[in-house]
């Protein structure tokens, strides 16, 4: 069961930046509830703990896209950074020192993305945000 959460979990990240470069970092209440529903059809019991922290998340990823909007292929960028986090969030299992997180922005940047200050502190929200659906999909798992 641990290994089907964690493939929701690395999912929801995915389905979340897609969105988040889809809806171009804006959205009404009803792409909300089309994103709601199709994190459902994954299998994903929609509680309101589950909307929450998915919402947090993709406000996180959405101030992080508008303040990335101007660089060149600003999709490309959200994607890598979407797949970075995961395998971050998982590395660490969700904790970290701050010697990871300047090794995970090293990282990204020998990946050829450019972070401003600005920039560097929305992904520092993005993080937080995983982080928590990461827990989140951890405390599913060992109640199961």
């Amino acid at each position: 069961m641990a290994a089907k959460i964690t493939d929701v979990f690395d999912d929801l990240v995915q389905i979340a930046g897609k969105f988040v470069e889809r809806q171009r970092g804006a959205w009404d209440h009803s792409a909300w509830l089309d994103f709601l529903s199709g994190v459902q059809q994954k299998g994903v019991d929609i509680s309101e703990d589950v909307q929450r922290y998915i919402g947090s998340m993709l406000e996180a990823m959405k101030k992080l896209y508008n303040a990335s909007a101007a660089t060149e292929n600003v999709t490309n960028v959200l994607l890598d950074i979407s797949q970075h986090t995961v395998e971050f969030i998982k590395k660490t299992k969700g904790v970290w020192n701050q010697n990871e997180a300047e090794a995970f922005l090293k990282d990204l940047q020998k990946r050829g993305i450019e972070l401003s200050e600005e920039t560097k502190s929305y992904l520092g929200g993005v993080l937080e945000s995983v982080k928590r659906v990461y827990e989140f999909s951890v405390k599913l798992t060992e109640k199961k």
